[in-house]
């Protein structure tokens, strides 16, 4: 009884650590079976390890080791239960290992459990024999030590992964609250069966309230502004406890002091046999964030008003400058078919020359500002290619010749190429190339040449070289070159002339064209620009043999009667020449008001008008709304055909003429013979 009072007395003592314990247990074995060695092993396989020990002069040490068969208790785990010898030497383990090297005569041992898995034994021994064989008591004594040892051994393992995972959590709630702070992202946690909220300190911090802030559910939800986001946060905690899931929005609060802030909140429910237990979520201030955002929102509206502006700035450039070169070029046109000496010929050809070089300047203004505000069409026709190639050269021709400069047509390469493409912008780029060849070259030659190179099915690469005898360009200057509103150099403009917007719509163009242009110039020696752009390949067959362009047939236009609405007097008189060329009649007003006017006289008339020319920007009534009001009036007078004629070059203009009833569209300055082929569709 009192053994085990002393046993009692040791595990209960809160004062002793685990390894106290552990030796006090063994010195309690050693002092109750009178012996001189203690040991408490952890057994693995074959493997005998010393956990504790007391020997005469503490001379065995914890973590010594032993194979197993080289120690009695080889025997204890074998029987599963307590074991003793008294004189090992008249025994039939006189032979053991145990004895042949150490010499103990007894021992006592049994083996430790802990939790249903052998761990070891608790053993007693001494080198000298017993008088007499253990006793039953000290046989159900051992077994008790080793029943206490392996709850202990239990208890503490248990303990120490406690500990373990106490300071894992400790360790990852610490990192979990450091990149918080750093990311200024808060944690909270709402407890439905206590009712208990936590807050991070991130949390805390955001709401700008001391660390030692109580929050509850009630004052946590009277930080989200009052209305709109403190009824949609109510609304989002109310939905997640009655039906589970998860939310996440972004909301206003009010800080304790004042502060208001914007909050990116989350939300998820967790649910116990589909009872909603607990709420978990984050909680970040993205007041910068929204603020910025804002701040884009409203620099992306300006942004786009500032857009919408220079687009209405270049539409009435572009009508406010086309409108009087209309003038110009179309009395030009006039006086050309008139009789002229030599001297007054040679006048009119530099006036033509310089109104058309005016034309050229305002169109590279306006296809730069298509291009890069993305607002180029680009069509996809069937073309012979050399054809297209062939008119486009043969317009230089006469700057070559003025200039004593040869200019070399090599297209042997793609002869009867038949290819899908836009023509225009071929054009396009094939005369910004020979006109910027010509211009930089006094001597020698300028020459074409053309390749093709097939791609993937129905595709090929057109590449399209000009090579000039010209001045050439340095490296410096080559590096500039594609660069809008960039010449070669800054004597450049004064020198030749034009807007430095040439080669850098070339390569827009080709880029659009699913290529590029690149040069290579040597100083004083010449240079070869090469543009490439991927154009689609026909069948010979396919091709029409005609020519790209057909050739309009004269035909009599003067059975027309055309009403032309037209503000501007130089450009009513243009108009007017052109159609009396043709024998046209036709009646002239100045707006639309005076367009619906007449036209509700004329209804009735025996000679009603066939056909309305109508300028778009004017006075009082524009095109666009006259032509809506004449689509409204009696049958008769709602179909007459209605051309447009506008200076406004954008792209968008010709959707908003059709979009208003017109017809068709003619852009100023009006080409005398487009402005015929145009009429001829009507007759």
């Amino acid at each position: 009884m009192q053994n085990l009072q002393k046993l009692y007395e040791i595990t209960s003592d809160s004062a002793l650590s685990y390894s106290q314990k552990m030796v006090a247990l063994l010195q309690l074995g050693v002092d109750y079976f009178q012996l001189e060695l203690g040991i408490i092993s952890h057994i693995e396989g074959e493997l005998y390890t010393v956990s504790y020990a007391i020997s005469p002069a503490n001379d065995l040490l914890s973590g010594t080791t032993f194979n197993l068969g080289d120690t009695y208790c080889v025997h204890t785990l074998a029987t599963n239960q307590a074991l003793s010898f008294y004189h090992a030497g008249q025994s039939h383990i006189a032979q053991h290992p145990c004895y042949l090297n150490l010499g103990l005569e007894s021992y006592i041992g049994a083996p430790i459990v802990v939790e249903g898995k052998r761990f070891g034994t608790i053993n007693f021994s001494a080198s000298a024999p017993r008088n007499q064989p253990f006793s039953t008591e000290e046989l159900s004594f051992i077994e008790l030590l080793s029943h206490w040892v392996g709850n202990e051994i239990a208890r503490h393992e248990k303990l120490t992964l406690l500990k373990e995972q106490q300071k894992l959590m400790a360790r990852q709630q610490d990192i979990l609250e450091q990149m918080g702070q750093v990311a200024g992202v808060g944690a909270w946690e709402l407890d439905l069966t206590d009712g208990k909220l936590y807050w991070s300190s991130v949390m805390k911090d955001i709401h700008e309230v001391e660390q030692d802030f109580i929050p509850d559910l009630v004052n946590g939800l009277n930080f989200y502004k009052e209305g709109e986001n403190q009824t949609r946060i109510t609304e989002c905690v109310r939905r997640l406890m009655a039906h589970g899931g998860n939310f996440s929005g972004e909301f206003e609060i009010i800080t304790q002091k004042g502060t208001p802030k914007w909050a990116a909140v989350k939300g998820k429910a967790e649910l116990d046999e589909g009872k909603c237990v607990r709420l978990v979520g984050a909680f970040q201030d993205i007041t910068e964030q929204v603020n910025s955002r804002e701040q884009l929102e409203h620099r992306h509206k300006e942004l786009s008003l500032a857009l919408e502006a220079r687009s209405l700035f270049l539409a009435n450039m572009s009508h406010e400058i086309r409108t009087p070169i209309n003038g110009v070029l179309g009395m030009l046109q006039i006086l050309e078919s008139s009789s002229l000496d030599t001297e007054q010929t040679r006048f009119l050809g530099l006036a033509k020359d310089s109104a058309t070089s005016l034309l050229g300047i305002i169109n590279d203004i306006l296809d730069f500002t298509k291009i890069d505000s993305g607002k180029l069409a680009l069509e996809t026709v069937p073309i012979d290619l050399n054809q297209v190639l062939d008119n486009c050269v043969d317009i230089f021709n006469p700057r070559a010749k003025e200039k004593s400069i040869q200019l070399v047509k090599q297209l042997e390469n793609t002869q009867g190429a038949s290819i899908i493409t836009d023509p225009t912008r071929l054009r396009q780029i094939c005369a910004n190339l020979l006109s910027n060849a010509l211009k930089f070259t006094h001597q020698g030659q300028v020459s074409i040449t053309t390749n093709l190179t097939l791609q993937k099915k129905g595709m090929a690469t057109l590449t399209i070289a000009v090579k000039d005898t010209g001045v050439g360009l340095t490296q410096e200057q080559q590096a500039l070159l594609f660069s809008p509103f960039n010449q070669a150099d800054v004597s450049t403009t004064r020198k030749f002339g034009g807007t430095g917007l040439g080669l850098s719509i070339t390569r827009k163009l080709c880029q659009l064209m699913s290529g590029d242009v690149s040069v290579k110039s040597v100083l004083n020696k010449g240079s070869v620009f090469s543009a490439q752009i991927e154009v689609g390949i026909m069948a010979k067959s396919a091709h029409s043999a005609e020519p790209e362009m057909a050739v309009s047939q004269t035909k009599d236009l003067s059975n027309l009667h055309v009403l032309v609405v037209e503000d501007n007097e130089i450009n009513q008189v243009v108009i007017g020449e052109m159609l009396k060329q043709r024998q046209i009649t036709y009646d002239i007003v100045n707006d639309g008001l005076e367009a619906l006017a007449i036209l509700e006289v004329e209804k009735s008339s025996m000679n009603p008008y066939t056909l309305i020319l109508m300028d778009c920007q004017m006075p009082n009534m524009d095109g666009y709304q006259t032509t809506q009001h004449i689509r409204q009036l009696s049958s008769n007078v709602a179909s007459i055909p209605i051309i447009a004629l506008t200076a406004n070059a954008l792209s968008e203009e010709r959707e908003k003429c059709f979009a208003s009833g017109m017809n068709e569209y003619l852009s100023k300055p009006v080409d005398q013979a487009n402005l015929y082929t145009m009429l001829e569709k009507f007759i």
